[in-house]
Order: structure tokens, then C-alpha cells, then sequence
């Protein structure tokens, strides 16, 4: 039952799954009402097929669910085989239970799935009541229809009574959750020898062959994606509501009606550089991102100009944009980034935090504090919603009058001219940006980037809050920054790994001295440098050095007081170490936490007894994928 939970499940698939049960529990399997009988089948189970187009409407609401909670899940790790195999896994598994369920004769009655619908707190309004319009609206923003998703929730409700019979059937005893306890309780000390990589910099010498070589072997980590300049017009509220006005009673109405939802709430605006990493790289990837982080905070803290920083080193999807994440609340992003951005100062630079996605160096550039705010200082925030509001009813006639125009052969300037309307020129931008700045979908940033130089496109391109006309200025091709601009970041990068390099070799060293046939001379003349960490458990987070779950694995395997059979890297430098002791889990602890622990159990059971059942089931059903291709 343990192995579950020593399995390392640091890389993001693993992460973002959850997110997919959570965000995507109704939505992401809403094919069953489309007509695919003309589309390619990808999969087969036993006799039913899943569709190509069932697949990527799945695929879609997945990725949707993810971006919305995860901003900084990247279009290639969505892209990912794997993650496309998670997708029709589970349209795999939804089926392979529909079946199940059909053969034990589980069904759900209508009455019964209206009720489950009214508990879905997406369809709730302010008083926490259903709501029928907010349902409607809800459905037309998924496209689907009430019948499509009512018989889709149904579906989704019988798969889950067959999931709920077998997890009725996984009870852990009380015994069970104490080994549970122990296991995840306990904490290891360590005595420690450190080799620290900033000792050796000055040792380190990097030439200009070794620069330019660097260069040469990693020209992608250099490349500046293929960009493109358009000139665009934009069809939203918040653009045209510089056509509207707002009357003094109107703003004062407003405030009234909606001074609760008025109250300013806790925020600041930021900007970030991210080098990615996870606990799932080789150690000395690991290391790598951290020195790369440090160089640039070193940089950052210094006066740098973060914006150009983070355009330059951010591996982030807001890089393009200078790292701008704008105004964020409590709650909105992973904690780590969120206490770090809180605890800056406006105006500073946090220091390197680290995520799940990597480490992130925090520019504050503004905060909100909480208070009550009075008329006067938020009158033009509220003159501007009034606008908005207004200029929502406009947008679809403003835009039907600029189509006219354009489709009579007018060009995107004399459009705008005629319509009072400034057209603008973008500045260099990648594909990327373009559906981060605007807020298009990944897929109209392609037809946008695949448009002829001078050309228009025909339609409007659907953004976030509305609509834009756009025209391609010039195509930009993919190039690496010159070695000039480059060259200083590869010498830290070269000097850095090469500090690396040799404090590995003097931790390696010190361990064959400790373990060697004089290894009770060379504990006595390394006494001085020997330290005993702080208590740590298996996830390897070691208080005062850093993060290394294979130090921690390698730790609670251990014998007392034995040398670990190998150096490890952390964020402080490179260790070897013994095993100093085991440090049993609380008792005390144990006896207050016995229900939640028995809970813990009970639902690590349900999990392995529901992922026996749809092994077994899988086992016996004919799967076969049609198209492989599709998931590459």
C-alpha cells in the first residue's frame, strides 16, 4: 500500500492531473451530444468509438481548465504525448465504467440528475441558489446545450456510482493508518562535510574558445522564436470605452449599488523571471537553475532593468512581455510565489522563491492595501466600468460596420479612420505572445502568425473580452542573440558549472577518505568541518541546505552512524554525509490526529482499489488506438 506514496510524483504531469479532475470534472468529457458520425475514430473500446473530434474537444477543456489555475503551464508541456494520453485515458476509463455500469444495471434517473445539477456551486447565484440563467450562460460559454450537458452529467454520475461501489469496498484499519503515520512521520539527522561550488569561482577560468563553443552547442537556448509585427484594431469593452460617458448620478448610483463588491482587497502588481526546474531534474540541472537564478537576482538587486532581465532569461511564457503578471490577489497563484510577493516592499526585488515550476526572482512594482474605499477614490475606476458597460452593447455593431468596410476593400487604417478608431502597430512579438497579450487561443495565434506580410485577415480574430481586426506588418525569423549580448551570462553560466564540477570532486575525495583503509585518521582531521543538519523527512527538504529527495531516500535506508554511499547536491553546495539518527513520529501527535490519519487511509485504499478496478477492467475490454499520431 506504501508505494503509492514513495513514488516521486514531482513532475508536472503528476500535478497538473489533479487539476484536470478538479477543473475538468463536468466539462472535459461533453462530446457525447455532437454529431461525429463523418469524423475519424482515434480509439476504439470493445465496440464504441472515440472520435477525433470527441478527443480534442476533451483536449481543449483540459487545457482551458489548466491555464485558468495554472498560468504557467506552457503550450509545449500541453502538447505533451503525455498529457494527450492522460486526456484519453480518461475518456477511455469514462467509457470502460458507462459499460460497467450498464452490465450491473446502474442508471440515474432524471430527477435525480436535476438535483445533482442545482448542487453545482458553478450554477449558484449570490444568495447560493441554482440559477437558471447563470446555467444557460454557463452552457453557451462551453458550447453545449442543455441536453448535450444534461445527458453528459448523467453519464458522468453513473461512472461515478460505479467508482463509489468500489470504493465502499476499501476500509483501512486502525493498525493500517499507524503505519501509514510512522512512515510519513518520521525524520532523519544527518552529520555533514560541505564542499561549497562559491569557494572554487576563484579557481575557475573560462577562454573565449570555451565561450564561443557554448554558444555554438546551445544556439536554442539562445534562439528568439520566429516573430512577427501586426497592425491591429481591438473590439472590446475596456477599448471602447473612451467613446462613453458617464453622468455623476450614474457613478453615484453605482458606488452605492456596489460598495461591497468595492472594498479593496489586498494586491500587488508584479513582474517575474522564472528558470525552470523541478524536483524530478538530474541534481545537477538543479543546481544549475539555482546559480542561474542567483546571477540574475545578483543582477536584478543590482539596478538591472528587470524587464530586459526577464526577456532575456525568463524561460517563463511572460517573458515576451518583460515578466509582467499584472495585478494579483491572495489566492491567485502556487503559495511559495505568493508569500514572497506579499512579503516585498514596493519597488524591490524578492529573493530567489521556489515552486513548482521552478525559481522566480519577484519584482513589486505596486501594491493595494485593504481598506474601504471613499467615492472620490475610486470614481474613475467606476467611470470606467460604466464605460465598459456601455460600451459592451456596441461592440458587435462597431465591429458588423468595420467588417462592412474592410469586405468592401477598404484597408485596417481607413477602417479606423472612419470609424474614429486608432489603429496600432505592435512591436515584435512570437507566437506565444500573442496569445498571452491578447488572449487568443493558441490556434488563432497560428493564423495569425501565418498571414502574408501587408495582408488582412478576413475575420475577426476572437480575444479575451472581445474581438480584433488585425494585419500583418512583417515577418520576423527565428535567430539567436548575438554572442555580445550573450556572452556575459555564459561566462557565469560556464564558471558556475565549473564550480560545481570541483566541489564534486572534493566532496567525492572527502568521502573515499572517509570510507578508505585510513578512514579513522581522516575523520579526525575532518572533525572540524563536520556539522549535524536540522531534522528532515523523506520529501529530502533539508532545513538550512536545501531540497534532495535521493539524500532522504538514501538517508531513512541507511544504518547509523554509515556514510552515505555517494556525495549529493543541494542548493547550498555538495554534502556527503551518515546517518546520525531516525527520529520516530510523535506519539502525542498520533493520538490527536488518529481520525485524520485513519481518513488518509482510507482514501490511499479507495485510490489502489479503484486503480485495481480499472486495470482489470482494461485488461478485459479491447482497447485499440487508431491513430497514434494524433497523441504526438
Amino acid at each position: 500500500m506504501l508505494e503509492i506514496m514513495r513514488e516521486n510524483a514531482s513532475g508536472w504531469i503528476v500535478k497538473i492531473l489533479f487539476g484536470i479532475i478538479i477543473v475538468v470534472f463536468v466539462f472535459a468529457f461533453g462530446m457525447s451530444g455532437f454529431d461525429t458520425g463523418q469524423d475519424p475514430v482515434l480509439a476504439t473500446v470493445n465496440d464504441q468509438s472515440i472520435t477525433r473530434a470527441e478527443f480534442e474537444d476533451a483536449f481543449q477543456r483540459a487545457a482551458e481548465g489548466l491555464r485558468s489555475t495554472n498560468p504557467e503551464v506552457t503550450t509545449a508541456q500541453l502538447q505533451d504525448p503525455q498529457f494527450k494520453q492522460m486526456v484519453l485515458g480518461e475518456l477511455i476509463n469514462n467509457r470502460l465504467l458507462l459499460d460497467e455500469a450498464d452490465r450491473l444495471g446502474i442508471t440515474a434517473s432524471d430527477d435525480e440528475v436535476f438535483a445533482a445539477i442545482t448542487r453545482q456551486s458553478y450554477f449558484w447565484n449570490q444568495a447560493g441558489a441554482f440559477d437558471r440563467e447563470i446555467y444557460m450562460a454557463a452552457l453557451r460559454s462551453i458550447r453545449m446545450t442543455p441536453a448535450q450537458f444534461e445527458a453528459n452529467f448523467k453519464r458522468e454520475i453513473i461512472a461515478g456510482k460505479v467508482t463509489d461501489m468500489v470504493r465502499r469496498t476499501a476500509v483501512a484499519t486502525p493498525e493500517q493508518a499507524r503505519q501509514i503515520y510512522d512512515w510519513v512521520g518520521e525524520e532523519a539527522r544527518v552529520e555533514y562535510i560541505l564542499s561549497v561550488p562559491a569557494d572554487f569561482l576563484g579557481q575557475v577560468s573560462v577562454d573565449e574558445a570555451e565561450v564561443e563553443d557554448f554558444y555554438a552547442t546551445n544556439e536554442s537556448r539562445f534562439m528568439v522564436p520566429e516573430q512577427v509585427r501586426v497592425r491591429y484594431l481591438l473590439f472590446t469593452p475596456k477599448d471602447l470605452a473612451s467613446r462613453q460617458e458617464a453622468s455623476d448620478d450614474e457613478v453615484e448610483a453605482y458606488f452605492e449599488a456596489n460598495a461591497a463588491s468595492l472594498r479593496q482587497e489586498e494586491a500587488v502588481k508584479a513582474s517575474h523571471i522564472l528558470i525552470q526546474s523541478s524536483d524530478a531534474d538530474p541534481e545537477e540541472k538543479q543546481a544549475d537553475a539555482r546559480k542561474r537564478i542567483e546571477a540574475v537576482y545578483a543582477r536584478a538587486k543590482a539596478g538591472g532593468d528587470f524587464a530586459a532581465l526577464a526577456r532575456q532569461y525568463s524561460e517563463g511564457p511572460s517573458a515576451p512581455g518583460g515578466g509582467d503578471l499584472g495585478w494579483f490577489g491572495r489566492g491567485d497563484m502556487v503559495p511559495e510565489f505568493e508569500a514572497a510577493a506579499f512579503a516585498t516592499a514596493k519597488g524591490q526585488v524578492s529573493e530567489p522563491v521556489r515552486s513548482q515550476f521552478g525559481w522566480h526572482v519577484i519584482f513589486v512594482e505596486d501594491r493595494k492595501e485593504p481598506g474601504e474605499p471613499t467615492l472620490d477614490e475610486v470614481r474613475q475606476d467606476i467611470v470606467r466600468a460604466i464605460a465598459e458597460e456601455k460600451a459592451a452593447d456596441k461592440v458587435t455593431d462597431l465591429l458588423d460596420e468595420a467588417m462592412d468596410l474592410m469586405l468592401s476593400g477598404m484597408t485596417l487604417d481607413a477602417v479606423a479612420d472612419e470609424l474614429g478608431m486608432l489603429a496600432v502597430t505592435s512591436s515584435p512579438v512570437p507566437a506565444q505572445g500573442l496569445a498571452q497579450g491578447f488572449g487568443m487561443t493558441p490556434e488563432a495565434a497560428a493564423v495569425v502568425m501565418h498571414i502574408g506580410p501587408g495582408e488582412s485577415h478576413k475575420t475577426p480574430i476572437s480575444i479575451e473580452g472581445g474581438y480584433m481586426l488585425v494585419e500583418k506588418v512583417e515577418d520576423i525569423p527565428a535567430a539567436p542573440l548575438p554572442l555580445g549580448e550573450v556572452h556575459e551570462s555564459i561566462v557565469a553560466s560556464l564558471s558556475q558549472r565549473k564550480a560545481f564540477e570541483m566541489a564534486m570532486a572534493d566532496a567525492q575525495a572527502t568521502l573515499e577518505r572517509l570510507t578508505g583503509p585510513d578512514a579513522a585518521k581522516a575523520a579526525t582531521g575532518l572533525a572540524r568541518r563536520l556539522k549535524t543538519s536540522e531534522p528532515f523527512d523523506r520529501q529530502g527538504f533539508v532545513p538550512g541546505l536545501g531540497q534532495n529527495r535521493n539524500l532522504a531516500d538514501a538517508a531513512f535506508a541507511a544504518e547509523e552512524g554509515a556514510w552515505l554511499p555517494e556525495p549529493f547536491a543541494l542548493e547550498a553546495g555538495v554534502i556527503v554525509a551518515r546517518l546520525k539518527e531516525i527520529i520516530p513520529a510523535s506519539e502525542a501527535d498520533w493520538e490527536n490526529q488518529r481520525d485524520t490519519w485513519l481518513e488518509q487511509a482510507n482514501r490511499n485504499y479507495q485510490f489502489e482499489a479503484i486503480n485495481a478496478y480499472m486495470t482489470e477492467l482494461r485488461q478485459q475490454a479491447e482497447i485499440k488506438i487508431a491513430r497514434p499520431d494524433l497523441l504526438n
